[in-house]
């Protein structure tokens, strides 16, 4: 019998034995898996190589990798939006400018185009030059009215250029060959010496103007060569 004061033996159940292999854990919100190398990968890694890892997760507070790689993509896709906007800022503003520079749509505008009788219908062509001829005096009469920006570089004695008395073109004919002949449809040269003619005849240089021509202006023995026309008539001709 118990004794009187003590407390009875009551049953307690054991702890039972705990085996961690038989535990399952529990599944992770975010599978942390291997990014695999794709182009936009590559490209967001190289527009941000400034940032490496270590700076990310020191300043940046951003200890996985994949919350760096996130925040790479983001820096890659705002870079093709600045290529993009960059893109039709160009083709918008500065299109116009790398076809047509400044300097050809000025030479563009002081054009005298051939055959033009609004804006200056006193005008010949020399060596390409504009010339006006409204206050010219002929020192010998031309047997025609020259069309407006009429080339009469052939009716000029003309000296042959330095280029065309190299060595290396003694066995051509063209360079050396004399256009001043009596056959070459001009009747020889009759304004005689460019230069003096120039001054005689009272010719005036319009500021260096070239004269301009259209595809419907190039006449027969005219040959277009890199955006220049080029009169060959008289070496065809003599």
């Amino acid at each position: 019998m118990p004794v009187r004061g003590e407390r009875g033996a009551t049953l307690r159940r054991g702890r039972t034995l705990v085996r961690s292999e038989r535990q399952q854990k529990p599944e992770p919100m975010i599978k942390k898996e291997k990014r695999k190398l794709t182009p936009w990968v590559i490209y967001s890694r190289i527009i941000s190589f400034w940032a490496p890892g270590v700076l990310l997760t020191k300043l940046g507070k951003m200890p996985d990798p994949g919350m760096q790689q996130a925040w790479r993509e983001k820096i890659a896709l705002v870079s093709l939006i600045v290529l993009v906007c960059a893109a039709v800022v160009y083709l918008t503003i500065f299109l116009t400018m790398t076809f047509c520079p400044q300097s050809a749509a000025k030479t563009q505008y002081r054009v005298f185009h051939y055959n033009d009788t609004t804006s200056g219908p006193s005008v010949i062509g020399i060596l390409g030059g504009a010339f006006s001829t409204e206050n010219a005096t002929w020192t010998t009469r031309l047997d025609f009215t020259p069309v407006p920006g009429q080339d009469l570089t052939p009716y000029f004695n003309v000296p042959v250029p330095p280029s065309c008395q190299s060595s290396k073109l003694a066995g051509l004919r063209a360079p050396t060959q004399n256009v001043c002949g009596d056959n070459n449809g001009n009747g020889g040269c009759p304004l005689g010496d460019k230069d003096t003619a120039i001054q005689k005849n009272h010719l005036v240089s319009m500021d260096g103007r070239p004269v301009g021509y259209d595809w419907s202006d190039v006449q027969s023995g005219f040959f277009v060569l890199n955006g220049y026309v080029l009169n060959l008539s008289p070496y065809l001709i003599t």
